[in-house]
């Protein structure tokens, strides 16, 4: 199953990279976009995942009506990171995760720009290509955060800068990428050590949890629990020394 999803994303990756001007069409809310090149990768995507496994189900970033059921499904981001992408920022990538009973069996993230395949499979650990991953057990206070800003919820800009400020003091130094996924990567190879959003989607994380779990991390809602893939939640991830202490301080932030 690994191998079939790992060449249908390879694929995929030829489509994103080739357009040099794609059209970029505004999703309604502040800075949220869609390229036409995230519809094309997602189509083929859709296509070539439905031909290979017919009984499974979708659930994706530019599908309308989604609805998380038992059965096997697809998670799908086509392109994260899409402003990174027109704007030519080399940092986006390709995000297919598989849920079954409504928790991740399969993960794979690629990055056309540098071929590199990120991919987990429940049990069997996380890899890039043939290099297995694992997490970093660095502290809080020395921990590279990554964070997301959540630039689509206005509600959410004061909390999102408040926590910025207050864990600026408590760590190593904070991140932004610009993709989830990317972030996910990174804690799973040992890059960095933590990331957050206080919104985020499940086709950012989806594939991207898996890999940290598999990789010795953890990842949940900030406000407490496990991660969820039926709707947008308070994500983080992180290695195992640091994850409580980190989730107590950014509940702690909210509240204050």
């Amino acid at each position: 199953m690994m191998n079939q999803l790992e060449a249908v994303l390879r694929k995929a990756g030829d489509i994103m990279l080739h357009w040099e001007n794609p059209a970029v069409f505004s999703k309604g809310k502040h800075a949220d976009f869609v390229t036409e090149a995230d519809v094309a990768v997602q189509d083929f995507l859709m296509e070539q995942l439905a031909r290979l496994f017919p009984t499974a189900k979708f659930f994706a970033e530019e599908k309308k009506d989604n609805v998380l059921t038992d059965d096997l499904t697809f998670i799908i981001d086509p392109i994260d990171g899409t402003t990174n992408y027109f704007r030519r920022r080399a940092c986006s990538v390709i995000s297919v995760g598989a849920v079954e009973n409504k928790r991740p069996v399969l993960g794979a993230i690629y990055d056309p720009y540098h071929s590199r395949m990120f991919h987990a499979e429940k049990g069997k650990g996380a890899w890039c290509g043939a290099k297995r991953l694992q997490v970093s057990q660095e502290p809080l206070e020395r921990a590279l955060i990554g964070l997301g800003t959540s630039p689509y919820y206005d509600e959410l800009m004061e909390l999102t800068g408040r926590t910025v400020g207050a864990l600026m003091p408590r760590c190593a130094d904070l991140r932004r990428t610009g993709s989830a996924a990317m972030e996910l990567c990174d804690i799973a190879a040992g890059r960095s050590d933590a990331c957050f959003e206080w919104l985020l989607q499940p086709w950012d994380y989806c594939a991207g949890v898996l890999l940290v779990e598999e990789a010795g991390g953890r990842c949940g809602n900030i406000m407490g629990g496990d991660a969820t893939y039926d709707k947008g939640i308070p994500f983080m991830a992180a290695n195992n020394v640091c994850f409580e202490e980190l989730r107590t301080l950014l509940q702690k932030i909210k509240y204050e």
